[in-house]
């Protein structure tokens, strides 16, 4: 159905009001929210409704655990509003040390479109790679398993350039949790290829991967992206947001909880940073130069979401599925 613009944001602050937030943490989270469901990303409002964003009394408090010459370690606080934080620390400590790094941990998934956070750290002039591991959370089997094991384990990048960014955010799940969630409101398949049943059949009904009686497990898993290839940057992703971030994982720490890590790195390092500037816009021009196959077109990550995100300011209204909609407003009218 069509929703008007600001009806959707009234909506999603409503919700998260709801969920006990004010202030400077619900104004992040709901941001972070919009910024996915503008661009189409399946982390947006279907979160509020569906336990994707804890209420605030279930949060540990916010609180910074460790820091040292270029790291910061905190612990609590919304997963969200963690990662939002961590962003600016990491700008701090690259600012002056040259790379900065900041881990969360003791937090609940989740964090929502990590691209939000990559691009607020490329925003500021720096370079980001982020990860997050999402705790004791299992969606996701490893490569040759039907056994959920691992998180939807994300990972973003965004490079400054001189005249915009490249931002890069994805799961390195097959598809997301809430991709799967979102299916299954909107009584839609999933696409083929990206989960398996209890039996480690491959299905596309999310009802056969998502235990939605109680919505406290998994009846089968999501697979990773490319098989071994995905398994193994998932892992690389659980390391660092995991291990690293001294969060917890399945079966290990589980106290600990979720965990992300946000590196920062000041792009004039090794040189200048209007140096870097133009030769990242240099590689931006040549790959953006690319001969196209017909009836395409090359298309950096982050500018289709962009482009969505234009069109619906300027049309003042946003495509959302009925079953996503109904289920925040019943939400909000409970």
């Amino acid at each position: 159905m069509k929703v008007s613009l600001q009806e959707l944001e009234e909506k999603v602050r409503a919700g998260v009001s709801q969920l006990g937030y004010s202030g400077e943490e619900a104004e992040i989270i709901s941001d972070v929210l919009l910024y996915a469901e503008m661009r189409g990303n399946n982390q947006g409002i279907s979160k509020i409704a569906t336990g994707g964003v804890p209420h605030a009394s279930e949060v540990e408090e916010y609180q910074i655990t460790r820091e040292n010459k270029c790291g910061v370690l905190t612990s609590g606080g919304h997963s969200m509003v963690a990662s939002s934080k961590a962003a600016d620390h990491a700008v701090r400590l690259a600012a002056e040390h040259g790379v900065g790094v900041a881990c969360t941990n003791h937090t609940e998934t989740s964090s929502g479109s990590i691209g939000y956070y990559a691009r607020q750290v490329s925003q500021a002039g720096y370079i980001c790679f982020m990860t997050v591991g999402n705790g004791d959370f299992a969606a996701v089997a490893p490569f040759g398993s039907s056994e959920a094991k691992m998180g939807t384990n994300p990972f973003a990048y965004a490079f400054p350039y001189d005249g915009g960014e490249v931002v890069f955010d994805c799961a390195t799940a097959a598809i997301a949790y809430f991709g799967a969630v979102q299916a299954m409101l909107s009584g839609e398949p999933m696409p083929e290829g990206v989960a398996v049943d209890v039996e480690g059949n491959m299905t596309t009904n999310p009802h056969d991967v998502i235990d939605d009686g109680d919505g406290e497990g998994m009846k089968g898993a999501i697979t990773t992206f490319a098989g071994y290839k995905g398994f193994g940057l998932s892992l690389f992703v659980q390391l660092l947001g995991s291990a690293f971030a001294m969060a917890g994982t399945v079966g290990a720490h589980e106290e600990d909880g979720a965990g992300t890590c946000i590196i920062a790195i000041d792009p004039g390092l090794l040189s200048s940073s209007d140096e870097y500037m133009k030769r990242a816009r240099e590689v931006v021009d040549s790959v953006r130069s690319a001969r196209p196959i017909p009836g395409m077109s090359v298309v950096l990550p982050g500018e289709r979401g962009d482009t969505r995100v234009a069109q619906v300011q300027e049309s003042g209204e946003i495509d959302i599925a009925d079953g996503v909609w109904n289920k925040l407003c019943e939400f909000i009218e409970e």
